[in-house]
């Protein structure tokens, strides 16, 4: 067992590798009565071809992993959802573009549930009735978030913004590939992506570390496992122009919303450089487009922006994108006013020192919720990244950092979305 002291956040880890190839991580609370315990496996939304051992691609269909976490949650024994509540915990999952988590909480004694989450999760039985059932209930779902105006926003901007990347599809696929989904095929994702090797077990807990790695180890003994594949994700190439410049859609909504959105390419290899470089460009977004800007009260008063406005920055591997929404009936005028204002972008080093401050501090008490906590950990060790650095990535920041990103973005590709009241189409 592998155990990780952090001084500075008087935060201990305990780490082990059980026998079948589980990574088990348990964030030790002494003190906390209540306990978290997530299970996830690095196959989310944005995972649509994967390159096994030979050099061969497999194709995933679109909302091939949110399919998977839905089907999970069936058991012949009954229903896992009660079965959860019945022992005093709360069970539920997520589907990311970049992972897939079950996870459960409770106050009482953690092995019944730990136990429950480890079987539940190894254990994939389906039928050919029950995904073409399935089907139908996914569809209903995605045709809701179309008709909800933020998330149908959201969504078409990331098909106007992106061009091969899969952040273009819905987590949840497209009407047509979840119906081309099939039994085989949600096997085949299963085996892929579900064995214990490439999982991590994160518990934060005031629970004897020891007892957490028995409870885990004894489980996953009476199971067997095939041998692990050997795979990676395929690196997406993202052409530097958006897909779509402009895009308008309708909905049946009482205000006009529309996003803004500025593309460009980056050299960040690593996790840490991108998330350092991506803190950089939240800080300079921070000081020009919130109240520490003596003049956004200007801007509000004269309709240039409203309540609902706000900004996203995202450096990923081989994109960046700074996003701006806002509620208003000129997207032009917002474009325009966005221009003016990124060419203008300053942030002195006293505010640049005072936001870092203000991150640090949401960092630290981040450290007192057990999900936030392993949650963190999860998206630092599936990036590559040490959790704890992950938590002062900001505090290192220079004004030269920011400098150097400011200087990536060009301000003439973009592309503007809109939602528009139907009753105005």
């Amino acid at each position: 067992m592998k155990k990780t002291l952090n001084k500075r956040f008087n935060e201990v880890l305990f780490e082990q590798i059980i026998s079948s190839g589980l990574r088990v991580v348990v964030i030790h609370k002494p003190g906390y009565v209540g306990s978290s315990a997530l299970l996830a496996t690095p196959f989310g939304g944005m995972h649509t071809k994967l390159r096994d051992s030979n050099g061969g691609i497999i194709e995933i269909l679109p909302g091939s992993a949110h399919f998977l976490e839905h089907k999970l949650f069936e058991s012949e024994e009954g229903d896992i959802l009660t079965a959860f509540t019945e022992i005093g915990a709360s069970v539920n999952a997520f589907t990311s573009y970049e992972e897939t988590v079950y996870y459960f909480s409770t106050s009482n004694d953690i092995e019944v549930p730990l136990n429950m989450l480890l079987d539940f999760v190894s254990d994939l039985r389906i039928s050919e009735e029950s995904v073409e059932k399935e089907k139908g209930i996914i569809i209903q779902e995605l045709r809701m978030y179309a008709q909800m105006p933020d998330a149908r926003l959201v969504h078409e901007t990331y098909r106007s913004f992106f061009v091969e990347h899969p952040y273009s599809n819905d987590i949840g696929g497209t009407e047509s590939s979840v119906m081309a989904i099939s039994k085989e095929h949600l096997t085949m994702c299963y085996q892929l992506n579900y064995h214990p090797q490439r999982m991590l077990l994160v518990v934060a807990t005031g629970d004897d570390p020891d007892r957490i790695f028995d409870i885990a180890e004894k489980n996953h003994q009476q199971k067997t496992f095939a041998t692990a594949p050997s795979m990676e994700t395929v690196k997406i190439e993202e052409p530097l122009a958006v897909y779509r410049r402009n895009f308008e859609f309708s909905l049946d909504v009482e205000s006009v919303k529309s996003t803004v959105t500025y593309k460009f390419s980056h050299t960040y290899d690593s996790e840490p450089e991108r998330k350092a470089a991506e803190w950089s460009l939240r800080l300079l977004l921070d000081a020009t487009f919130s109240t520490l800007n003596p003049e956004y009260q200007q801007w509000m008063d004269q309709g240039l922006i409203s309540d609902f406005f706000g900004f996203e920055a995202d450096i990923g591997d081989g994109y960046g994108l700074v996003m701006f929404y806002n509620e208003t009936a000129d997207a032009a005028q917002f474009e325009h006013f966005l221009d003016r204002q990124m060419q203008k972008a300053y942030i002195s080093e006293d505010t640049a020192e005072q936001l870092k401050r203000r991150y640090l501090g949401q960092a630290l008490r981040s450290l007192n919720d057990l999900e936030d906590m392993a949650i963190s950990f999860i998206r630092a060790s599936f990036a590559g990244a040490d959790y704890f650095d992950s938590l002062t990535w900001v505090e290192k920041i220079t004004l030269e950092d920011i400098e150097n990103v400011r200087k990536l973005i060009d301000l003439s590709n973009k592309c503007t979305v809109s939602v528009k009241s139907e009753k105005s189409a």
